[in-house]
């Protein structure tokens, strides 16, 4: 009778399977550290790009900060200037505008009426005189009213006075100064004529 002896070949399948066991950890081990590594690459190089993105978002950032500062100064230079014209515009007014007016208020005058008070405050103007009677104030105050330089013209009172035994109309009369004179308005245009008929037209 013939015996095998089978003790070893138990052995060596046992070996083999811790083997293949070992290979199988190692093999589990190596992905996750490969796995672990590309991550951690990744990861870097993702923050490396986020960083220089935005290192180029400050630079932009800082680019747009002096434009808008460029901007602002610019925009301070324009008031700046355009205060300077509203200025220099008011004195013009105001040095050619006294003379037209003074002019104006001289051809509206009566010659029975008499100006004792001329006072001007902020555009607002005071007036105040004698007259012979009521209708050479109401002359007066038609001729302001219808003048480009006084608006709003109206009378304050009226009182009778004796000026060395003359009997006179005191009075005052408010209105505002333009010291740029309004437009007239636009006149109409006529319509253009027809055109005259061709000689020989029928």
């Amino acid at each position: 009778m013939i015996r095998i002896n089978l003790l070893p070949v138990k052995e060596i399948t046992a070996e083999v399977g811790r083997r293949q066991d070992l290979l199988v950890a190692g093999l589990s081990v190596s992905m996750t550290a490969a796995l672990v590594v590309g991550l951690y690459m990744f990861q870097s190089y993702r923050l490396f790009s986020l960083g220089s993105e935005a290192s180029g978002l400050k630079k932009e950032i800082e680019a747009l900060n002096v434009q808008l500062k460029e901007v602002g100064d610019l925009q301070q230079k324009v008031q700046a200037l355009e205060q300077k014209i509203k200025v220099i515009d008011d004195l013009t007014k105001k040095k050619v505008g006294p003379v037209k007016i003074m002019e104006s208020l001289s051809l509206a005058t009566p010659a029975r009426l008499w100006l004792t008070e001329f006072r001007e405050s902020g555009g607002n103007l005071t007036l105040g005189g004698l007259a012979v009677d009521n209708q050479t104030v109401a002359d007066f105050l038609k001729s302001l009213a219808t003048s480009a330089y006084f608006a709003n013209v109206d009378l304050v009172e009226t009182t009778q006075v004796e000026q060395e035994g003359v009997p006179l109309k005191k009075f005052s009369i408010r209105s505002q100064l333009l010291y740029q004179a309004a437009l007239p308005p636009a006149s109409p245009q006529k319509p253009a004529a027809p055109p005259a008929p061709a000689k020989g037209s029928k």
